[in-house]
């Protein structure tokens, strides 16, 4: 036999085995169509219950029939699909929820026990199902933490019809959900009278979202909608002002407590709305001016739309929610130990630097960059101490004037030495930090302060800020990159 013919005979092999060991087509396992799973979580820092809520079949399934199986271990909580009669895992999905920050939060590590509503959405399965729900545990490995048996089959399941009064406006439309990203936003607070501020606001948070990269070079990838429902009143919820409106999502600020912390308080509506055009990602317009947000991975966005800085907040806040960009600043959160000391984060912007020789965006890095990267952060620290000690100190002063009836000229005197000497500080403030942004302008290194944190976690920019002047940055666009890939490769 010649080398030729053993040769043909072994790719014919080689073949066979690839065809035999070819996973199940996606009409195999499901019909083309969603499975909605609602979904209660209830519980405080120490406990957590899980319970189904309701199970919805709803239209066409928006996700890619070609990337079932998550790989991008993103998400505090990730969703497997397992076929009972096989035991395979047929769907898989990382995601976040509200339950897992407040978690974090002073009431909850108190035994404050509160309950949130989330949903899943997964492709309608054609045979009974074990819906799972694992959970990072302290080194941030996926474990479960509920399950429960479902029929497709099941005459319980809710199978309406959407709203005929929903409104629906498309922005961008380039092809089959199945091959594209979809977005959908969703109408908080506005009124009947304002449908066509409403179409105004989609097109132009569409526009200023496809100017950054990498949504910009990746525009022919996207499907984007609108969905409006009227609301009664005009605005959201302002608890801290005593202000409240009557509207369809029930959006709130002061959520966990953080004032600029905006979200919504009907999951339920929120997702019966949105079901009227496939989605991937749902963005919540809030018809306010008052700046907040809040994003929430593969869950949803919200953010406000007359802020003057309401571009900028959305693309911020669908950093979180799209590809589950960590916060790059520290403090001033209601979170406490938000990304456990001592364990890499699954962030893909943030690193604990457990190892300097293996950089999480190694690839990226500047050559010949220090790792970790100086930027000042000590001495700008000692500086701050040092303007908050004469803060102090000059209050304690000139509390004592004015109990002696110290003459107001004494009282001027002591105020204009105060103004020059915090100015001085201020400007070697400055000093110091444009001193090290002219040297790391442009780079990519490893500088610590990170994920509400200003020791142990470190962010890839001297800039502190996920999403800065216009850009996310090399590894955090890498990041979305990735996350545009898994649903439309």
């Amino acid at each position: 036999m010649t080398r030729q013919c053993l040769l043909m005979i072994l790719i014919s092999h080689v073949f066979a085995c690839l065809a035999w060991a070819a996973p199940p087509a996606f009409e195999d396992d499901f019909f083309d169509k969603t499975l909605r799973i609602d979904f209660f979580q209830t519980g405080n820092a120490n406990q957590t219950i899980t319970a189904v809520d309701q199970v919805y079949e709803e239209g066409r399934w928006a996700g890619n029939p070609r990337a079932l199986i998550d790989s991008l271990n993103r998400g505090a909580y990730s969703v497997k699909i397992v076929d009972i009669n096989t035991n395979r895992v047929i769907y898989s999905r990382g995601f976040s929820t509200i339950f897992e920050e407040y978690q974090t939060t002073e009431p909850a590590k108190l035994g404050v026990t509160k309950t949130f509503h989330e949903s899943l959405l997964i492709p309608a399965p054609r045979r009974p199902f074990l819906f799972i729900l694992e959970a990072r545990d302290k080194l941030n490995l996926f474990a479960p933490t509920f399950k429960v048996r479902i029929d497709p089959a099941d005459v319980n399941i809710i199978r309406e019809h959407i709203n005929p009064n929903d409104r629906i406006v498309t922005t961008l439309h380039h092809g089959d959900p199945h091959e594209k990203v979809d977005f959908v936003f969703l109408a908080e607070g506005y009124t009947e009278d304002e449908w066509d501020k409403f179409k105004r606001d989609v097109t132009r948070f569409t526009d200023a979202l496809f100017r950054v990269e990498p949504f910009k070079s990746e525009r022919s990838k996207f499907n984007v909608s609108g969905v409006f429902r009227p609301s009664a009143e005009s605005g959201v919820d302002e608890p801290t002002k005593g202000a409240f409106k009557n509207t369809v999502l029930s959006a709130s600020y002061n959520a966990l407590d953080t004032p600029r912390y905006l979200l919504i308080d009907d999951n339920r509506t929120m997702r019966d709305i949105a079901r009227a055009v496939p989605y991937d990602t749902i963005l919540v317009l809030a018809n306010t001016a008052r700046y907040g947000g809040g994003g929430i991975y593969n869950n949803y966005t919200i953010f406000t739309a007359d802020d003057r800085q309401s571009e900028e907040i959305m693309v911020h806040e669908f950093g979180h929610g799209f590809a589950n960009l960590a916060d790059e600043y520290f403090g001033n959160v209601a979170y406490t130990d938000y990304f456990p000391a001592g364990v890499e984060p699954y962030p893909p912007n943030i690193t604990a630097l457990l190892d300097p020789n293996h950089v999480k965006w190694q690839h990226l890095l500047t050559p010949g960059i220090p790792i970790p990267t100086p930027w000042g952060q000590e001495e700008l620290a000692s500086l701050r101490q040092r303007l908050d000690t004469a803060r102090t100190d000059h209050n304690v002063r000139i509390n004592a004037l004015k109990k002696t009836n110290a003459s107001l000229q004494d009282i001027e005197m002591l105020e204009a030495q105060h103004r020059t000497a915090t100015t001085a500080l201020r400007t070697e403030m400055r000093d110091i930090q444009d001193k090290y942004a002219a040297l790391y302008r442009g780079k990519i290194g490893v500088f610590e302060g990170a994920g509400y944190t200003p020791k142990g976690l470190y962010r890839s920019e001297i800039h502190i800020g996920m999403f800065y002047q216009g850009q996310f940055g090399p590894v955090s666009e890498e990041a979305i990159q990735d996350v545009i890939n898994h649903l439309t490769r």
